[in-house]
């Protein structure tokens, strides 16, 4: 039905009626008017109230008009045609006065009974002239006419005046009827107004609010989170649009955090898919390389023992070489050693206990260690915090997260450069901000920084496992480790961020490529 297509075509409808009522309601106003003026403007009534006796007295001296001045036969002398005429019309005064006296009330026709005479007298008068005049031989002097029209004058200058007040009430009719129509024209034009000023004032609160409603929702449902609806009212529309803005903006939130949690779950499956594979590769290694790496270190120590014996009787240059290469052999070998060794820490889920510790002593402690070592010790290391946080952690872990990132961030820094540590306590979690004027990141670093094997260091400086590493062990803690920068040499900052408390189910069990690669590094 097209009443139920749309709320616009809705509201035309009832408009529309709104419309029809009114014409029909003007055009009846207009036809009782007209009705009213046909009625006022009747002629029959117009002679009706002209009939009085100044009508018959006039009438009658227009007849004497029409007589010569002079005597002759009347055949001769005048116009028979033209007297008969006025004969005529003087008659028809004579019938409407009669009428007129006729209708008027019993009890006051009484009081004209000499009026009746006299108005009879001077009908009979007319008719015995227009019988003369008519008749075809006759030859009526002008005398007889005369004396016969002076006795009609005096009859008709006897006759009484009726009472007027149907010509007072057609009078007042008449204006009546001026003021209506005038009232009508108005009151027409008014409603016109108001009908127009009502549309433009729907169009403007109802209908372009509305329409503005409908693109915006299009809009949003087609996924332009942005869009807001422009509607300038303080009533219902109003609120409507804010809500519906509030709406939207809430919709283009929650599209943008699932965009960003899309984005962190797949690099966090990147990541699951490399520690699946660093899995794999730590269990090969730890059973493959380890025992062959013990026996070259144990070969290597065997063997400079014994060349100890052999060494003295050989030449300088010849032992300096043989010396260097023994060494060598066991030093790289233990570097292989440290490696496999970090790729099972890794790939290995310790459980270790977790208690209430401070974190603040555990961060001066990493800072001494650090501080004191050779290559770190030109550069300034801010931590102010005195006072101590306990929070529940495992305290050989975070330490171990410390001193990753503590010195990744001296080694960004070079030799004199400074790092400042913070510590924010909140209700239910502490931050700790490493705070470094070092190399900074672009933001393709930062987006692979905690990758497995990913590293900015030259080559044979770093296995790429350190943040890794740390982000398990935060991950575990139920906390989180994110890493900011303003670009390449504007430094940066790494905030790691920890429950006071573990909640029954921290870390990231959920994921099945850690428990492949926890199942496989225990077997």
């Amino acid at each position: 039905m097209f009443v139920t297509r749309s709320i616009r075509r809705k509201m035309i409808f009832g408009l529309s009626l709104v419309v029809v009522m009114l014409t029909v309601l003007s055009v009846s106003g207009m036809w009782g008017i007209s009705s009213y003026r046909n009625l006022v403007k009747d002629p029959a009534i117009d002679d009706r109230s002209t009939a009085s006796a100044a009508d018959v007295t006039r009438a009658v001296a227009r007849l004497r008009s029409a007589l010569p001045q002079k005597g002759g036969p009347v055949v001769e002398t005048f116009d028979r045609d033209e007297l008969l005429a006025r004969l005529a019309r003087a008659h028809d005064e004579c019938a409407r006065y009669q009428k007129r006296l006729g209708e008027l009330p019993t009890a006051v026709q009484s009081q004209y009974a000499p009026t009746w005479l006299m108005i009879g007298e001077i009908d009979q008068g007319l008719a015995l002239i227009t019988i003369w005049l008519r008749e075809p031989d006759g030859d009526v002097g002008i005398g007889d006419l005369q004396v016969k029209l002076d006795r009609i004058e005096f009859a008709a200058a006897e006759l009484d005046e009726l009472p007027d007040r149907l010509r007072d009430r057609l009078k007042d009719a008449r204006r009546d009827y001026r003021s209506s129509m005038t009232l009508i024209a108005v009151c027409s034009g008014v409603v016109v107004l108001l009908l127009g000023g009502w549309v433009r004032f729907g169009w403007r609160q109802i209908f372009r609010p509305i329409s503005a409603m409908h693109q915006g929702a299009r809009r949003v449902a087609q996924g332009d989170f942005a869009y807001r609806v422009k509607v300038d009212s303080d009533d219902e529309m109003g609120e409507l649009a804010e809500s519906f803005n509030l709406m939207s903006e809430r919709f283009q939130e929650t599209a943008t955090n699932l965009d960003r949690q899309v984005q962190d779950r797949s690099r966090q499956l990147v990541r699951s898919e490399r520690l699946a594979s660093v899995g794999l590769l730590a269990a090969g290694v730890a059973h493959e390389i380890n025992n062959p790496l013990s026996a070259i270190r144990w070969a290597g120590e065997s063997l400079e023992s014994r060349l100890a014996e052999l060494l003295p009787d050989a030449p300088d240059d010849d032992a300096a070489v043989v010396q260097q290469y023994v060494a060598m052999i066991q030093s790289e070998s233990e570097r292989c050693q440290e490696i496999t060794k970090r790729l099972l820490d890794f790939s290995r889920d310790h459980d270790s206990a977790k208690t209430q510790q401070d974190v603040c002593f555990i961060l001066r402690e990493v800072l001494s260690l650090i501080t004191h070592m050779k290559k770190y010790r030109e550069c300034q290391v801010e931590f102010d915090q005195q006072e101590s946080c306990e929070i529940e952690i495992s305290g050989p872990e975070i330490k171990q997260v410390a001193l990753n990132l503590v010195s990744n961030a001296l080694d960004s820094t070079g030799a004199k450069g400074t790092l400042r540590v913070e510590l924010h306590e909140q209700i239910d979690w502490v931050e700790i901000h490493f705070v470094d004027d070092g190399a900074g990141m672009d933001q393709e670093t930062i987006d692979h920084l905690f990758e497995p094997f990913y590293t900015t260091k030259p080559t044979g400086e770093g296995t790429g496992l350190g943040l890794s590493i740390s982000d398990r062990i935060i991950g575990d803690h139920g906390g989180t480790i994110e890493a900011l920068s303003d670009g390449p040499d504007l430094g940066s900052t790494f905030i790691v961020r920890l429950p006071r408390k573990q909640s029954d189910s921290t870390g990231d069990d959920t994921s099945r490529a850690e428990e492949l690669v926890r199942a496989i590094a225990v077997r």
